[in-house]
């Protein structure tokens, strides 16, 4: 399983809802969410002629943080829909090893269908609730710092396969890869870029032409895997 935590912030109580209540199951096991971060690096190719690469670049990811307000577990058990939420707000540094995102328990069950949703708001303050940054090289070896700015509503659903609680306890393991933010982002399209001394920054209203390719990929960038500690 898999450097430094920034304090959790516990803004409301945890909140545990069901589509309904299943009287069956006795027991049942605590889940800790956690996020794993890997793949801190993604090469981007250059044109292509024959089956040459005329030049290829990279991007290289070396900080970055996340504030998710709210995780949603969603799955089928016997056929019935759940949910189970963890209301709380947490700010996490993505290079952590595996921060704790909060804990939840969960009954006794088999779950399929099962998916994690991870909200997270727009803010007013000015701290963007996803930023990432990093080192752009281009083909030349020439190094441009590049930051990466989102500050909107999304909710990223992240997918699991089928899931056996029991009277345990287990980690919900969010593997967040880092090199698919960049997933169909080309060198042309970091040669076309502003640069705002010296450096690349991509959001909403600076190379938004870039930051929207990139936002169209916050779907793809995770999994997640239900272990027993």
């Amino acid at each position: 399983m898999k450097k430094l935590l920034i304090p959790v912030a516990l803004m409301s109580a945890l909140i545990i809802t069901s589509c309904k209540k299943d009287s069956s199951s006795s027991g049942g096991g605590e889940v800790s969410y956690r996020l794993q971060p890997t793949s801190y690096s993604a090469t981007l190719m250059g044109a292509t002629k024959g089956n040459t690469i005329s030049g290829a670049s990279s991007v290289t990811w070396t900080s970055g943080s996340m504030i998710i307000s709210e995780i949603d577990f969603e799955a089928k058990k016997e056929k019935l829909e759940i949910e189970y939420e963890l209301k709380q707000i947490v700010s996490v540094n993505l290079f952590d090893l595996s921060p704790v995102l909060g804990n939840i328990s969960i009954p006794d069950g088999t779950y399929d269908e099962v998916e994690l949703k991870l909200d997270i708001k727009k803010s007013d303050s000015g701290v963007a609730p996803l930023v990432l940054k990093g080192e752009y090289i281009d083909a030349n070896g020439v190094k441009t710092p590049i930051e990466y700015s989102f500050n909107e509503n999304i909710e990223i659903e992240v997918e699991a396969e089928n899931v056996i609680i029991t009277s345990a306890d287990y980690i919900g393991m969010i593997n967040l890869q880092l090199s698919k933010f960049l997933t169909n982002v080309s060198i042309s399209d970091l040669a076309q870029v502003t640069k705002i001394n010296g450096k690349i920054l991509i959001s909403s209203t600076s190379n938004s032409a870039l930051y929207f390719k990139i936002k169209n990929n916050l779907n793809f960038v995770a999994d997640c895997d239900f272990d027993k500690k």
